[in-house]
């Protein structure tokens, strides 16, 4: 009987349509699958189930978010346990991953430096399906592929039987063959081995793989050891260091012991009890004939015998220490005797409270030089900022005035009041003004409206500076200063406040009450 159907590829009536694909295949290997396609998963006691977790759906578009089996869409408040004894082995069975630890050895040719390399991979054993997946861990500079090593699929065995690789097949000091590669398991993780413990079959205890020439020359780094001493050494050489007890600094911090020393001429010996370092200072008086050197001594840790040893043989007990300066006893400073004379009143009551020993007072203080200024600031020509124009006078070079970092960024708000002239001009006495008042620099900004007809330029009337209020003994305008129906007068010109913003009342209410 002839066939309606048209003779093309894909209308025939005897093919599933639910096939994706339609190449042919041997009729030897339809033979060989038959009968493995339809064989079913077999099941396996666990120790201990996943537990479920829902992820929340706000982040199911991010595209790191968490992906859902179904065990997520199981009913809720219902009975696991009865509900156990009718699923099926892939929901039974779902996550329950087994994980061996393995390598094998692959051989290489034509290098000088390895004949062979160790391979190690990581086999992922899925219960649901009795498939499995093999990853290998990257090495650096490696010059292998590595990564994922074989997707997730099943595999048969190598014996020809027909079968897919068990659960029973992967045991540790043993070979399995997956496509051709002998792999020899070392180790597995804990939930595998309870497992096994729970299927009567426990595992054999974990060895160490042997290594191969690339991993014990090339990837071994050497790790040098670090020579303290010599650190510490050098550390305090360039004037730096670290404190040998954060306690003995956290406690100490700020305090100085101040002795009067004496060695030719008079010294002032500061003796920092937060590191046990030690300096000396010459004392410098007015018309001494002595050529002005601050710093006899720099600060640093002071040793007890002054000898040239190699690096990092000075150690920290060999320093001087509070105990060993005393009264009327010499101080060897790098072959330099000291006569301790006296010291200040902190001192003394550091030695009585920690050593018992009452330490006598004495010794030249500094000599203050008491400088006499014959400057005579002019008044400011209005050209600029004052305190710009004070640099040049109190510097040759001078610096920019430093400003109230906190007070700018803490009253970033205005301050804006409707002033008019207090004048009986006839042309001045109608003119309207707004004057903006800026609590983060105390300047002012005063701006006149447009007014049609008025033949007046309208615009900027002051530039946004400082100003000096001439009523309140020439200080700088505070918001105190500028008061509603008061009247002020600013860089000459006299303004009647008229009124104020709804913020500047507000702002007024809450500061000034």
């Amino acid at each position: 009987m002839a066939s309606a159907f048209p003779k093309l590829p894909g209308f025939v009536p005897t093919q599933e349509i639910d096939k994706p694909n339609f190449r042919k295949v041997s009729s030897t290997k339809q033979e060989q699958n038959r009968e493995i396609n339809h064989l079913s998963n077999k099941e396996y006691a666990v120790p201990r189930k996943q537990p479920i977790q829902i992820p929340p759906q706000t982040g199911m578009f991010n595209p790191d978010y968490m992906s859902t089996t179904h065990a997520m869409h199981l009913p809720k408040n219902s009975n696991n346990d009865s509900e156990e004894l009718y699923q099926p082995s892939w929901v039974k069975m779902d996550r329950h991953v087994l994980r061996f630890s393995g390598y094998f050895k692959e051989a290489v040719v034509e290098s000088a430096l390895e004949n062979y390399r160790i391979r190690k991979i990581t086999i992922f054993y899925y219960l649901e399906d009795h498939s499995l997946s093999i990853t290998e861990p990257k090495q650096e500079n490696s010059g292998v592929p590595q990564g994922a090593f074989l997707k997730r699929q099943k595999v048969l065995r190598a014996d020809n039987s027909k079968t897919f690789i068990l659960p029973e097949d992967f045991r540790i000091n043993q070979d399995i063959i997956i496509f051709g590669k002998t792999i020899r398991l070392y180790d597995c993780d804990q939930y595998t081995r309870e497992f096994y413990e729970l299927q009567g079959i426990p595992q054999e205890p974990s060895f160490v793989p042997q290594s191969d020439s690339f991993e014990t020359k090339t990837m071994t780094k050497f790790i040098p050891q670090k020579d303290t001493v010599m650190k510490d050494y050098l550390e305090h050489k360039l004037g730096g260091g670290k404190v040998t007890s954060q306690k003995q600094f956290l406690e100490n911090d700020r305090k100085v012991l101040k002795f009067y020393v004496f060695s030719d001429i008079d010294y002032i010996l500061h003796y920092y009890l937060a590191d046990d370092t030690i300096e000396i200072k010459e004392i410098n008086s007015a018309n001494s004939g002595r050529v002005p050197f601050p710093m006899m001594l720099r600060r640093q840790k002071l040793p007890r015998k002054f000898s040239l040893n190699q690096p990092g043989q000075t150690y920290a007990e060999d320093f001087i220490r509070p105990q060993d300066i005393q009264y009327g006893q010499p101080l060897i400073i790098y072959n330099r005797k000291v006569l301790i004379k006296g010291c200040d009143q902190f001192t003394r009551q550091y030695y009585f409270e920690k050593f018992n020993v009452d330490f006598p007072l004495g010794g030249q203080e500094e000599y203050v030089h008491q400088e006499r200024s014959n400057i005579i600031i002019p008044p400011h020509n209005g050209i600029g900022d004052e305190q710009d124009s004070l640099g040049y006078i109190y510097r040759l070079q001078p610096k920019p005035p430093k400003k109230d970092f906190f007070k700018w960024v803490d009253n970033q708000v205005n301050l804006r009041f409707l002033a008019m002239f207090n004048t009986t001009k006839p042309e001045d006495k109608d003119r309207v003004f707004v004057i903006t008042f800026f609590l983060n620099d105390d300047s002012l900004l005063i701006y006149e409206p447009t007014v049609r007809n008025s033949g007046i330029p309208d615009g900027k009337f002051l530039e946004k500076r400082k100003y000096k209020n001439v009523n309140n003994n020439n200080e700088f305008f505070t918001p105190g200063d500028l008061i509603v129906g008061n009247e002020v007068q600013i860089n000459g010109w006299k303004f009647q406040l008229l009124d104020c913003d709804e913020f500047t009342k507000k702002w007024y209410s809450e500061n000034f009450k």
